[in-house]
């Protein structure tokens, strides 16, 4: 490695450090929270599942099965900190997570259409895949396709 690449390095390096810096971590209640609502969103999922099973299709069942799936790995993921996201602001963004998550329970419950249940389960496993990335834009963009589909 030349001198240029060394300080190039040292120097990304530093940028990264400071950006951490500025980053919240997740409180563990905050973790157990995300946790809980992810568990929730699935067993929401399943209860769909088993109201409708004679309606839906074996792929469908297949997503459902899947979308459980991913949520409870993402709960599970965030309790075991394999996945450590941080954010500018966490409380906030914990927030509107778990109000996105529980908006999307709650529709589940309530919803007879099977194509926006559907996309209720794949939009709050990529709200979940956003979170565990620390992905702001992301988070904002499932939140804001979960509110269209449940104010559908």
């Amino acid at each position: 490695m030349t001198y240029l690449q060394q300080s190039r390095h040292i120097t990304t390096i530093k940028m990264l450090i400071q950006v951490r810096n500025y980053m919240e971590d997740l409180t563990l209640e905050q973790i157990n929270d995300l946790a809980l609502a992810y568990s929730d969103v699935a067993r929401s999922l399943n209860e769909f599942q088993f109201v409708h099973w004679s309606q839906l299709t074996h792929e469908q069942q297949l997503d459902l099965n899947a979308y459980q799936n991913s949520l409870l790995d993402r709960a599970q993921a965030i309790q075991m900190q394999t996945t450590r996201p941080a954010f500018t602001n966490a409380d906030q963004m914990t927030v509107r997570i778990l109000e996105g998550a529980h908006k999307a329970k709650t529709s589940l419950q309530h919803l007879n259409d099977l194509p926006i249940a559907l996309n209720v389960g794949a939009i709050t496993v990529a709200l979940a895949a956003y979170a565990a990335r620390a992905n702001a834009r992301g988070i904002d963009i499932a939140l804001r396709e979960l509110e269209d589909l449940t104010n559908y």
